[in-house]
């Protein structure tokens, strides 16, 4: 077995007591790179799989970071970027942290492979699951990873679709797989106007929620700050009564737990 020194990870950074990342006070750890590439995305800088500024920290870094945190959280999140992208380097760091009674949470895109990181996902006690959208507005939205400059563009759905339909779907099909693991705590969607359907995708979110009442939706109004295209991004920015209407289809469609962030 490989010491946990012996594995090193790119580490942007570590909060080392949120209480937003999941339930309950926890340290949070930013892994730097993404296979995506969001127009809204507020931490960019955490995209690509190295800069100058991550840092290659060890697990065992890493473990003793999260120790020095201890009593006062209940477990650590690890975000990104994707952090399934390290899913082989994270297995071990979960084992260790879970070990000392500590939960292990994922924020993810749920864009993976579900077979190729089922190790980290047994170890995993919950995800923080981020729902992208639906259908080809995600080829300008997230994936169009040739506009690292993030400017968005005119024309929202592109007249020639560079991903197959079958990966648009991987993020919702990974969803209904791991909510009878028990292992989702909340989804997220953030909600922008003019990419996708909004209510075509709560109305699909709501029929894989309706057996698991505890698992939130939480509803994010997008925000330009932080963007690498604020101007371009606000004409796809929708209003509070917009999204508080979301919300409000959202508890109509039987969906028991609705969250919004405005």
């Amino acid at each position: 077995m490989t010491a946990l020194s012996e594995i090193f990870v790119p580490l942007h950074r570590i909060i080392p007591f949120s209480n937003v990342e999941g339930q309950g006070n926890r340290s949070s750890i930013f892994l730097q790179g993404c296979k995506l590439n969001c127009l809204y995305c507020h931490n960019p800088e955490t995209i690509p799989r190295y800069t100058e500024n991550a840092k290659l920290v060890s697990l065992q870094y890493l473990y003793e970071q999260v120790m020095e945190a201890v009593p006062f959280i209940r477990g650590v999140t690890i975000s990104g970027g994707e952090p399934t992208i390290h899913h082989k380097k994270l297995v071990p760091l979960f084992e260790a942290l879970r070990s000392q009674g500590l939960t292990c949470y994922l924020d993810s895109s749920g864009f993976f492979e579900f077979d190729r990181i089922r190790s980290l996902i047994d170890v995993t006690d919950k995800f923080l699951f981020d729902l992208k959208g639906e259908g080809a507005g995600l080829q300008t939205l997230c994936f169009d990873r040739q506009n690292q400059t993030g400017i968005v563009p005119q024309q929202v759905i592109p007249e020639r679709l560079h991903i197959k339909n079958d990966k648009l779907e991987r993020n919702l099909q990974n969803l209904a797989a791991l909510l009878p693991l028990n292992k989702v705590e909340e989804v997220r969607l953030v909600f922008l106007k003019h990419f996708f359907d909004a209510e075509h995708l709560v109305g699909k979110v709501a029929l894989l929620l309706r057996n698991y009442p505890d698992v939130a939706l939480k509803i994010i109004r997008v925000h330009s700050k932080g963007a690498r295209d604020e101007t371009g991004l606000s004409t796809h920015i929708p209003s509070a009564e917009e999204t508080n209407a979301l919300a409000a289809y959202a508890r109509q469609c039987g969906i028991n737990k609705v969250l919004t962030i405005l």
